[in-house]
């Protein structure tokens, strides 16, 4: 119970108390799918009330309140994390200006640049959500708002566990360097539960939870690979910078056709 305390304080804007003992954040690890939950609940909650107060737009308000009440929640954690690393690994750097630029509390220009796109990227994604498919009587848009959260902080589990920490200290290195196998183990299992939950009951479409997972595993393992080549590890920036990713492409991926081509 400490450990999740500890995951919704870390990942969240909500104001808890510290759960776990201090400095075993690592273990928070095990439930940040369980966090991404939590907030595609909310994200659900807010589409599902703008179809009732605005029929005629709905579709377009709810892409722009989600966006907006996610980056409330996350107290725009990650988007910092993302304009980092785009300020970083913009041009060819050495890894010392790289984890220097990342440690800048400023974002430069090409920073707020990549946000920007990345935002109206992730508009369009949830705008083009269709509510249903054909053959399934459930609703898709709910499921992919469900989903896309999930996936997005099991990513980050995952380079956690997986690769090891870039700096010899910082901010992240009470949460990713005492990561173990066994949190990525318990912050799958919590995925799964989540993705069954969408896309058997809600849906039925259930071979999405096998394309979606095969999905973010490649997707963390190659861009963990890629950090790990650039810096040696990760750093809490590059962590939030992928989730992020994975999160706007598992969105453009279940608004496109592939849904109905795996029915």
């Amino acid at each position: 119970m400490g450990a999740a305390l500890d995951a919704f304080r870390f990942l969240t804007a909500l104001p808890l108390p510290r759960g776990g003992k201090k400095g075993d954040l690592s273990a928070s690890v095990a439930f940040f799918p369980l966090v991404g939950a939590a907030l595609g609940g909310a994200l659900v909650f807010v589409d599902w009330a703008c179809g009732h107060a605005f029929p005629r737009v709905s579709h377009f308000l709810s892409a722009a309140l989600v966006l907006a009440v996610y980056a409330v929640f996350t107290g725009g954690l990650h988007h910092d994390g993302l304009m980092d690393v785009a300020d970083a690994f913009w041009g060819r750097r050495s890894r010392e200006e790289r984890l220097r630029i990342m440690k800048d509390a400023r974002a430069g220009a090409l920073g707020v640049t990549a946000l920007a796109l990345f935002l109206l990227v992730e508009l369009a994604a949830v705008y083009a959500l269709p509510a249903r498919v054909s053959a399934s009587p459930g609703r898709l848009r709910w499921a992919a708002l469900l989903a896309f959260p999930v996936l997005g902080r099991w990513t980050m589990s995952y380079l956690c566990v997986r690769f090891p920490y870039a700096r010899e200290e910082g901010t992240g290195a009470a949460v990713i360097t005492g990561a173990r196998t066994a949190s990525l183990a318990a912050a799958s299992a919590i995925a799964l539960a989540a993705l069954a939950g969408c896309f058997v009951f809600v849906v039925r479409i259930p071979v999405l939870i096998a394309a979606l997972a095969v999905f973010a595993l490649a997707f963390s393992e190659l861009v963990g690979s890629y950090f790990k080549r650039a810096l040696g590890g990760v750093t809490g920036d590059c962590v939030g910078a992928a989730g992020m990713l994975c999160e706007a492409l598992v969105l453009l991926l279940l608004a496109s056709r592939v849904p109905e081509l795996l029915i």
